[in-house]
């Protein structure tokens, strides 16, 4: 489901194939702000700038258009 800020919620059995096709790396930097501000997500940096915040055990994620939508849901700007 997308909303007007562009993020995507996905479900559980799309999380790991996203990931190879869109070669998905975790992200150092976003994860220890994740870990800073108490949130236990995965950050996944895309091959096409989109980032992909997974929830512990892959049970669901979201998916946000780039790294300033993200920052700005957040608001961490």
């Amino acid at each position: 489901m997308k909303n007007s800020k562009g993020v995507i919620s996905i479900t559980a059995n799309h999380i790991e194939p996203g990931i190879k096709k869109y070669k998905g790396e975790i992200d150092a930097a976003l994860h220890n702000i994740m870990k800073s501000a108490g949130l236990s997500f995965t950050p996944y940096l895309f091959n096409d700038g989109r980032v992909l915040l997974v929830l512990p055990n892959n049970t669901a994620a979201f998916l946000y258009a780039s790294k300033e939508v993200l920052y700005e849901t957040l608001s961490l700007t």
